[in-house]
């Protein structure tokens, strides 16, 4: 039997509660979101590579707000010897079904730093209300998404109607720096079941009707370039590692391109991209030939290419600037994330469809994302997970924001999701 009749008749034998009764709930808490949103983003949440404590601060804020409004929670904690509290908290909440199976909806609580200051409006960390948007560090990724699925899950519960499969939230640490302490630690307890519903509020559309189904591939490379340090004006006596990495930059800007040229159309944009972006500070002045030289690519790998024949690549690259050069050239893999799309035809991407027509009333689009999201982490460890949320994708840019509105039929939607 096909998933999509499994779903027909479950909800024939379960009929679902009306979401109009959720959405009547959520309408008139809208200020009590707000409220949370502004509070809950006024605490950084940093990880300790950033400058920060990590995210135990906010996670109890949350374990209040939980507790004032009646929902019981459950922590899951990372060990990290790295922040004051010696743990990366992971917040679960499950409101039970009829049946154990659980439709997730996984958020993150850390943020990025706010950068440059001087081009924020106002205090990154005291978020201000005006012209229906709040705007600071965090309210969009993935504050947002954290309010929005907190307050749809209690509306369920306050509707006072079992729904047919349990529902449940994650709460997730460290997904800003790779997810070991947050969603990665999460499956490797097995907190999640194979049969789940996950879904990822961690990418946005203007009007929220797109599903992400696939990421692409990730592989962010570090080039170190040694030559041999002179002055300036004996340029002889040394090797210039400086302009060996230059050349070298353009020769792998140019090579990747051509030859991973594919292009597909769910995706933004279309074809792979491989950056050049960290540099590494060579020489502190001017007159000194540098001996060594640092800068890293960030790739963005369309599916069909494999991670290891990109970096292959760029290795024939570096051997040819140290033959040309007379350099030594040294790669190393910084990160590197790939897994399989999740089928268009699976449970996950129908409840989803389901909600979004619903909630919407429009006709929900398939694409893929460039950017890495716990969803990436569920697909590689055999869990089918979608990408999906409200916003104008102003995540870590300066003056972030989220517009009231979106936040609040993301609940609805999250509100239908649950229902069924």
């Amino acid at each position: 039997m096909s998933i999509a009749w499994k779903i027909l008749i479950a909800i024939l034998l379960y009929p679902p509660m009306r979401s109009s009764e959720v959405a009547e709930i959520l309408e008139k808490c809208e200020s009590k979101m707000v409220d949370s949103l502004v509070a809950m983003c006024r605490i950084p949440a940093l990880d300790p590579s950033s400058g920060g404590d990590g995210e135990l601060e906010k996670v109890e804020f949350l374990e209040g707000l939980l507790a004032e409004l009646g929902m019981p929670f459950e922590r899951m904690d990372a060990p990290d010897d790295r922040v004051p509290s010696g743990i990366r908290p992971n917040l679960l909440v499950r409101l039970p079904g009829k049946v154990k199976k659980t439709v997730w909806i996984v958020s993150h609580t850390d943020i990025v730093p706010a950068g440059d200051r001087s081009g924020w409006k106002h205090d990154p960390f005291d978020p201000v209300v005006e012209g229906g948007k709040v705007t600071g560090r965090g309210v969009e990724d993935n504050g947002q998404s954290v309010i929005a699925s907190l307050f749809a899950l209690w509306a369920v519960k306050e509707a006072a109607t079992e729904p047919e499969l349990t529902c449940g939230l994650a709460l997730v640490a460290d997904e800003e720096t790779g997810s070991d302490y947050g969603i990665s630690y999460l499956i490797r307890e097995g907190a999640f079941e194979r049969d789940d519903v996950i879904v990822v509020p961690d990418r946005f559309s203007a009007d929220g009707s797109e599903i992400e189904v696939a990421e692409k591939n990730i592989l962010w490379i570090r080039v170190g370039v040694e030559g041999r340090q002179a002055h300036a004006s004996t340029p002889e006596r040394g090797i210039n590692a400086h302009r060996a990495g230059a050349n070298l930059i353009t020769w792998i800007d140019d090579r990747l391109h051509k030859v991973f040229d594919k292009e597909d159309p769910r995706f933004k944009p279309a074809s792979s991209t491989f950056e050049p972006t960290k540099k590494e500070a060579n020489v502190p002045n001017v007159n000194t030939v540098p001996g060594k030289d640092v800068f890293y690519v960030d790739c963005r790998i369309l599916p069909p290419y494999p991670t290891e024949d990109v970096f292959k690549e760029v290795e024939t690259l570096a051997r040819k600037a140290e033959q040309q050069y007379s350099v030594r050239v040294s790669l190393e893999k910084v990160q590197e994330e790939s897994s399989p799309e999740t089928s268009e035809d699976s449970e996950v991407v129908l409840r989803m469809r389901k909600a979004l027509r619903d909630v919407l009333g429009v006709e929900p689009k398939i694409v893929g994302v460039g950017g890495g999201t716990c969803a990436g982490h569920f697909r590689k460890a055999g869990f089918p997970a979608v990408v999906c949320g409200t916003g104008d994708e102003t995540a870590h840019n300066v003056n972030e924001y989220v517009i009231v509105d979106n936040l609040m039929k993301d609940a609805r939607i999250y509100g239908a999701l649950f229902l069924g």
